[in-house]
């Protein structure tokens, strides 16, 4: 029986050894930790250590170490809890914002901690070794890339980069840095690859608030949002903005088009005092037409109009906080004073009808004036005008309030002065006779009016002259009906004036002509025998005359036979001779008449 005990008890002892034995292999399998690639594992203790830590940094190691993966690491699981990670991947188009869970306490008024190099947050001894604070971190992870961080001291937030939409800029409002100095609306520009590198921003002495430089258009970039707000046309969220930059709209956040019909006037709301406040700020040279802020004021740049515009045709990237764009139009503008939609946008928009009363007859006038503005002259219109529109605040695509103004206070005002005075000093009758004098004076005081201002005047036209009353409409037509008859009788007198002046110099012409011609003759011919031969043409041409008989009896009349002339002799003129030999005594009387031609030659005197 003993035996049989004995041998009991013996297998129950190798059952005990091989149950425990199973369990240690069970225990020290399950204590070996293989950490695959693309993953790391947090090792927590059980159980808390009686051996004091020196640091926080070798507390949290021995308490919580991280193991990287790509290893096979030996943790008795029953002494260590042992958790599985994945990497923390950040996608191309992302970037990882950090946030210490342990380490000091930001200062008061520290809004971000300070910078400690710990290899990208995946060496936290370093970080809690060099005293790395708690809260934001500056910086950030980079896109497309895997870190090991310990879940423990940090926490990770992954955020989209930046896109700032083509044709658009980005403006940047700085959360961290020092304070800007009183007066100013901008801060240092600090260069720092586009505030990607905060780092480089704090250390440099960047300021908070509104940022001088841009963010171009069709780029991504990978800001910490904990340090910098950045306004896109997408994203404008006022509240991250000073106030005194609440007026900003998404049309200010894209590049500043200035058409080619169109002068750009920049008036810049930072820099020095102007010294002479009437005329627009001087030249600076290197700024690159408004796009270069810093460079601008780091060349003693003044705020307000300046005398720099923008040339039509090219877009530009102007910083709003620096700087706003007036479009001056450069073409010709034709203002009418007339009925017409109030709310339409025009500049001449608020140019009524001209009316002016005359010994109690209403007459209403149409004007239209054209003009243009030269580009050097648009910077003085606004410096003198002024370019705050209360009712539309300052932002946007709208007509110029300063030619809005030239064209109302100045343009309108002289125009309904002028008709003011006629109306007090011309009688009806006067302003209907005078109506050329009163175009050519209005156009005098419009002309001189916008020469004051650098503006080239080009046309002025007053248009249908009305009376309310059919009365004087009726006379003031047939008045007009007589000064058209006046005008074509002038215009006959003066085209009967031009023919005779013709006929003039035609018969001038004619006779220059044939004294050439003779003078000629004579030189060649000599002057007898060209007298000779006009004298034989004058002879040759001449008719024989005709002889008129009167007499009571016709049977006693007969004709000369033959009517001869004789030739020229001694220099006197032919006569004519009538040969009666076979004629009989005639007692009629006789008498010769010659055509018109022939007592011309045969003209004794």
């Amino acid at each position: 029986m003993d035996d049989v005990i004995g041998f009991v008890v013996s297998g129950l002892w190798v059952l005990a050894g091989l149950g425990f034995l199973v369990l240690v292999v069970q225990q020290v399998k399950r204590s070996v930790v293989n950490v695959p690639l693309g993953q790391f594992v947090v090792v927590n203790r059980r159980y808390s250590s009686f051996r004091h830590a020196d640091s926080l940094a070798e507390a949290v190691d021995r308490q919580s170490k991280l193991l990287r993966g790509g290893r096979i690491y030996f943790r008795p699981r029953w002494l260590y809890r042992v958790v599985f990670h994945d990497m923390i991947s950040i996608p191309s188009d992302s970037i990882g914002i950090v946030h210490a869970k342990m380490g000091g306490s930001l200062e008061h008024g520290q809004p971000i901690a300070r910078h400690v190099p710990c290899d990208d947050f995946q060496d936290f001894k370093t970080f809690l070794d060099k005293d790395g604070q708690q809260g934001p971190q500056i910086e950030v992870l980079n896109s497309g890339g895997q870190y090991a961080i310990h879940p423990t001291v940090f926490d990770v937030k992954i955020v989209k980069r930046t896109y700032v939409p083509l044709r658009t800029i980005g403006v940047v409002v700085a959360k961290v840095g020092e304070i800007m100095p009183y007066g100013h609306t901008l801060a240092r520009h600090v260069e720092c690859k586009y505030f990607q590198d905060g780092v480089k921003f704090l250390d440099d002495g960047g300021q908070q608030g509104p940022q001088q430089a841009l963010l171009p258009g069709g780029g991504n970039y990978a800001i910490n949002t904990d340090m910098f707000n950045v306004l896109t046309e997408n994203h404008l969220d006022l509240e991250m903005v000073p106030l005194s930059h609440h007026y900003l709209e998404p049309e200010d956040l894209r590049l500043v088009s200035v058409e080619s019909e169109e002068t750009g006037v920049v008036i810049v709301t930072e820099g020095a005092h102007p010294v002479d406040a009437a005329e627009p700020a001087p030249k600076i040279e290197g700024h690159e037409s408004f796009q270069f802020p810093w460079i601008f004021l780091d060349n003693g740049g003044q705020f307000g109009p300046q005398s720099e515009v923008l040339p039509g045709g090219s877009t530009y990237a102007i910083n709003p906080f620096f700087a706003r764009v007036v479009r001056i139009p450069s073409r010709e503008l034709i203002l009418s004073w007339g009925r017409k939609d109030v709310s339409a946008d025009r500049y001449d928009s608020e140019l009524d009808l001209i009316e002016v009363t005359l010994d109690g007859f209403h007459v209403s006038v149409e004007l239209t004036q054209t003009f243009v503005i030269p580009p050097e002259t648009a910077p003085h219109l606004v410096k003198r005008f002024g370019e705050d529109d209360e009712e539309h605040g300052t932002a946007g695509v709208r007509k110029s309030a300063a030619v809005q103004r030239l064209v109302t206070r100045l343009l309108g005002v002289v125009v309904k002065g002028y008709f003011n005075e006629v109306s007090n000093s011309h009688l009806i009758e006067e302003f209907i006779s005078d109506q050329n004098q009163v175009r050519a004076e209005l156009k005098t005081l419009v002309e001189q009016a916008l020469r004051e201002q650098n503006v080239s005047p080009k046309l002025t036209t007053i248009g249908a002259i009305k009376f309310q009353s059919d009365e004087m409409n009726e006379e003031f037509r047939h008045i007009a009906k007589l000064r058209q008859q006046s005008r074509q009788l002038g215009q006959q007198l003066i085209n009967a004036a031009v023919e005779t002046d013709l006929r003039r110099e035609s018969i001038k012409q004619e006779k220059l002509k044939r004294s050439a011609e003779l003078e000629e003759d004579v030189r060649i011919l000599g002057r007898d025998q060209v007298a000779a031969e006009r004298m034989a043409r004058i002879d040759a041409s001449r008719q024989v005359p005709q002889v008129l008989v009167t007499s009571n009896d016709p049977g006693v009349l007969d004709l000369p036979r033959r009517v001869r002339g004789v030739s020229r002799r001694d220099g006197q003129l032919p006569v004519w001779v009538l040969d009666t030999e076979d004629v009989r005594p005639q007692p009629a009387q006789i008498t010769e008449a010659y055509d018109r031609e022939e007592d011309e030659h045969d003209d004794p005197r």
